[in-house]
Formats: C-alpha cells, sequence, structure tokens
C-alpha cells in the first residue's frame, strides 16, 4: 500500500483536528522515536553476533534441562530400593 502525498496530509490534518496544534510536534516526536527504535531492533538482530548466537544458545540449553523435583528423586529412590 502506497500513499501518496495527498493522503498523507490528510492524515497530518486529522490528526492535528484531533489532538491540537499544542501536541502534534509530540506526537510526530515519539513516532519517529518508535520507528528509530524499530529499526535499531531488526538492525541488531540481524547481525548476529557471536555473543548473540551464545545467549540464545545457553537459554536453550537450560530450557531443555529438566529440573529435578523432590517427587522425580523420591520415584527414583522409592524404585532402587524396591528392586534390591
Amino acid at each position: 500500500m502506497h500513499i501518496g502525498s495527498t493522503g498523507l496530509l490528510l492524515i497530518v490534518l486529522l490528526i492535528i483536528i484531533l489532538f491540537g496544534a499544542n501536541r502534534f510536534p509530540r506526537i510526530m516526536e515519539n513516532f519517529a522515536n518508535g520507528i528509530k527504535s524499530f529499526k535499531k531492533t531488526i538492525k541488531e538482530k540481524d547481525t548476529d553476533s557471536p555473543k548473540a548466537k551464545s545467549k540464545v544458545e545457553q537459554k536453550t540449553k537450560s530450557a531443555k534441562k529438566k529440573p529435578a523435583t523432590k517427587a522425580n528423586t523420591k520415584a527414583k529412590t522409592n524404585n532402587k530400593s524396591s528392586k534390591k
């Protein structure tokens, strides 16, 4: 979808009518900061530095490990004692 200059002008006028001329610069500033933050995040993900890869690998490894709970350890000891 492509917005032409006429469409952009209409959007700006609607924003001014809805929020007022005093709030318009702050709204546009917040919008620009949001776009910058989005681009920065995309750029960081695209670079995929080795540090970022190792952090992801560590998270997935720790998620795969099953934590030992008291119920699991009791069941294991009960099985060992009943086999004797």
